[in-house]
């Protein structure tokens, strides 16, 4: 579901450039260079198969499925408190879709049986299987949220925490 990574000292300075999609007006992606102490948590062989991006978040996000990306590490910038849930989905529950998804899904919360949930702080990483269903929901008010997103639609959750363990950080 998830895991939170060692703590790390990496320089989480980045470059934000174009936008590469939004959902609504609540989740936007943004390319985005940082440094290689960041992309250092990945083996060399794998970085290929992951995208970094920029995340920001400006409202809660409902219970969903990621588009078209298995596993994310998070390197969360600015956390706005929220609480990120993940929900196991109930027989019977309706999915739906907004305009440009393509393999992700969203579900209303009462479809759903809570699992899990952790609440990052600045500073924090983790690792999160996003093929699960997922939201965050603010503790507070939330302004924006933002976060470093290295992305894989290639390899699986376990995967990723295979390859975070050979380089240390988990």
């Amino acid at each position: 579901m998830f895991r939170q990574l060692k703590p790390h000292k990496s320089n989480l300075d980045f470059t934000q450039g174009a936008s590469q999609v939004a959902y609504g007006d609540v989740i936007e992606y943004f390319d985005a260079k940082v440094s290689d102490e960041v992309l250092s948590i990945i083996p060399e062989r794998h970085r290929q198969d992951f995208n970094v991006a920029i995340m920001r978040i400006n409202n809660a996000v409902p219970p969903h499925t990621d588009s078209q990306i298995n596993t994310v590490i998070n390197f969360y910038i600015k956390t706005e408190p929220c609480r990120t849930k993940f929900f196991k989905v109930k027989p019977g529950a309706t999915a739906y879709q907004v305009e440009n998804q393509t393999n992700g899904v969203i579900f209303n919360e009462a479809d759903l049986e809570f699992q899990q949930a952790f609440v990052a702080s600045e500073g924090d990483a983790w690792c999160l299987n996003v093929s699960e269903v997922h939201s965050v929901e603010p503790i507070k008010d939330i302004s924006e949220r933002v976060a470093i997103c290295i992305s894989t639609g290639l390899h699986s959750f376990d995967k990723v925490c295979e390859m975070l363990e050979e380089t240390g950080a988990l």
